[in-house]
């Protein structure tokens, strides 16, 4: 929980003040994260 938290605070934050282009790589890594959050905290 607390990567994603942290990649949805530093992505703006990079995208904004720090001018880097905003990459497609950011989706899929969010995505991944989302997708592991997901499988550590269903109901097995």
């Amino acid at each position: 929980m607390q990567e994603i938290i942290t990649l949805s605070v530093f992505l703006p934050f990079s995208v904004y003040y720090l001018k880097e282009p905003l990459k497609l790589d950011y989706l899929w890594a969010g995505l991944c994260m989302v997708g592991a959050a997901y499988f550590i905290f269903r109901n097995a």
